[in-house]
C-alpha cells in the first residue's frame, strides 16, 4: 500500500499521524515489538474539583454561609490512608483500589487558564513548547513504531520527538488493517487472486530494495524510511486488530483503553492520553460535575478490567489528572470556577500505593511538605508539576541524556521518594 493511500485511510479512520524526526535515536527506521511499560494518562478536561474526589472537604452544619461542599465532614469517608468525599463512584473506586493508589494532594498549578494548565499538568512545565510525558517517553521507547503514541485528546503536543496517533472513527481501523480486501471483515473477499497479490508483493519489494539502494542522502535515508514505515504500518495493524475486544465497547474511556491495550498488546504502542471532558461547571456544579467525576473512575476502572482481560495489568501505569482545580465554595449559578491548586492520581508498576503526599487547607489553599520526608510542613516546599515529573522521568528512565537536556525539568528540591 503507498504512504498516500495508508494516511488517505488513517484520516478515513480518524487518525492523524505527524510524520517523527526519529530525534531521539537518531537513526531512522521502525523499533521492534515493544515490551516495556505501557504509559496511560486521562485527563479530565476542564478542570476537575479535587474537593469532591480525593481531596474532600465538606460542611460543618447546614447553617454554614459559603460551603465548600454540599456533603457534611462528619460523612467524609476513608480507604486505608485515603479520605474521599462521600459521592458518586467515589467509594467503589477507592474502596478497591486504595492499596494500589498514590493521591497527590495540594499541587500549585500557579495558573488557572485551561491551555497553560493543562500544559503545566502534562508536560510538567508552565512555558511553552514542552512535550507532554507521554510523548517523551514514547520517542525514548520506540518513536518509530506505528502507534507509538496515541492520544484521544487533551494536551499531547510532541515537539517533533515521536508521531502522533490521534484516533476518532476505530471502526474503520480495519480498513488500514486489511486495504487488500473488498469487505475488511471477509478474508476471501479480495481485490486480487492470492496469485496476483504474490507477484504485486514481489514487484513493490523489488522495487523498494532498489529505491533504498539509490538513496545516499541522509534526508533521503530518513524520508525514505518513514515512507517505508508507513506502509509497514498495515501489517502490524492486523495484529492490533487481533487484541480488540468485539464489540468494542459504547462507553467512552473504556472504548479508549481498549483501542490503547490491544495496540500496547500488538507491540505498536508505549503511551497514550485518554481524555473525557465536561468538567468546566461554572453553574450547577453538584447536578453537572459528580456524575461526570462518575463517569471518570468508572473509565479508569474500566481501564484496569480492561488490563486484567489483557494479560498485561502487571506492566502498565495510570496517572489521572486535569486542568487545575475549582474555586472554594459556589458561585450565583451554584457552580464553581477556576482555581489554580488541584490533585494527581497515580497508580501501577513503580508505584507505592495507599499513600497522600501533600494536602489543602479547609478553602483548599496549598500546604506545604518536607522535601526529605514528603510529610506535611510549614517550613517546607509547595508542590509543583515537576516535582511530579521529576520523579516520574526518573521512573521511565529518562531523567538523563538528550531528551532530559532539551527539554529540563530543574525542581530546586525534588521530593524525594515521592513515588514509593
Amino acid at each position: 500500500m503507498h504512504r498516500r493511500d495508508f494516511l488517505k485511510l488513517a484520516g478515513l479512520a480518524g487518525l492523524s499521524v505527524i510524520p517523527s524526526s526519529s530525534a531521539a535515536t537518531g537513526e531512522p527506521g521502525a523499533s521492534p515489538a515493544y515490551e516495556g511499560t505501557f504509559w496511560i494518562f486521562v485527563n479530565a478536561a476542564g478542570g476537575w474539583d479535587p474537593t469532591s474526589l480525593c481531596d474532600p472537604k465538606g460542611r460543618a452544619n447546614e447553617m454554614e454561609p459559603d460551603p465548600m461542599n454540599m456533603y457534611f465532614t462528619g460523612d467524609i469517608l476513608s480507604a486505608g490512608n485515603i479520605n474521599y468525599a462521600p459521592l458518586g463512584y467515589n467509594d467503589t473506586f477507592f474502596q478497591k483500589y486504595y492499596q494500589d493508589l498514590l493521591v497527590i494532594n495540594g499541587i500549585d498549578m500557579q495558573t488557572n487558564g485551561h491551555e497553560s494548565g493543562s500544559r503545566h499538568t502534562w508536560s510538567g512545565r508552565l512555558v511553552e513548547g514542552f512535550p507532554s510525558l507521554a510523548a517523551l517517553i514514547a520517542a525514548n521507547a520506540g518513536p518509530g513504531l506505528p502507534m507509538s503514541y496515541l492520544s484521544f485528546g487533551g494536551y499531547d503536543l510532541t515537539a517533533g520527538l515521536v508521531a502522533r496517533t490521534r484516533s476518532g472513527n476505530l471502526a474503520v481501523l480495519d480498513r488500514i488493517a486489511y486495504p487488500d480486501r473488498l469487505d475488511p471483515n471477509n478474508a476471501s473477499d479480495r481485490f486480487h487472486s492470492l496469485r496476483a497479490t504474490e507477484l504485486i508483493q514481489q514487484a513493490r519489494d523489488g522495487r523498494r530494495a532498489t529505491r533504498e539502494l539509490e538513496a545516499t542522502l541522509p534526508r533521503e535515508q530518513l524520508a525514505m524510511s518513514q515512507m517505508f514505515t508507513a506502509t509497514d504500518g498495515a501489517n502490524e495493524l492486523e495484529l492490533l486488530q487481533q487484541y480488540l475486544p468485539t464489540p468494542l465497547a459504547q462507553d467512552a474511556l473504556r472504548r479508549q483503553a481498549q483501542l490503547a491495550l490491544a495496540a500496547y498488546r500488538a507491540g505498536i504502542a508505549i503511551s497514550a492520553n485518554l481524555n473525557l471532558g465536561g468538567f468546566d461547571t461554572h453553574g450547577n456544579h453538584d447536578g453537572a460535575h459528580i456524575p461526570r467525576l462518575a463517569m471518570l473512575l468508572a473509565g479508569v476502572d474500566a481501564i484496569w478490567q480492561e488490563a486484567e482481560a489483557q494479560e498485561v495489568a502487571d506492566n502498565i501505569i495510570v496517572l489521572v489528572g486535569s486542568d487545575f482545580g475549582r474555586s472554594p465554595g459556589y458561585n450565583a449559578s451554584k457552580g464553581k470556577d477556576h482555581w489554580s491548586v488541584t490533585s494527581m492520581m497515580l497508580m501501577g508498576k513503580g508505584i507505592s500505593g495507599n499513600r497522600v503526599i501533600g494536602g489543602s487547607t479547609d478553602r483548599h489553599q496549598p500546604l506545604t511538605v518536607d522535601p526529605d520526608s514528603t510529610s506535611l510542613s510549614e517550613d517546607g516546599i509547595r508542590i509543583e508539576p515537576q516535582h511530579v515529573h521529576y520523579e516520574l522521568r526518573k521512573l521511565a528512565g529518562i531523567h538523563e541524556g538528550e531528551l532530559a537536556a532539551m527539554f529540563p525539568l530543574s525542581p530546586a528540591q525534588p521530593l524525594r521518594g515521592l513515588l514509593g
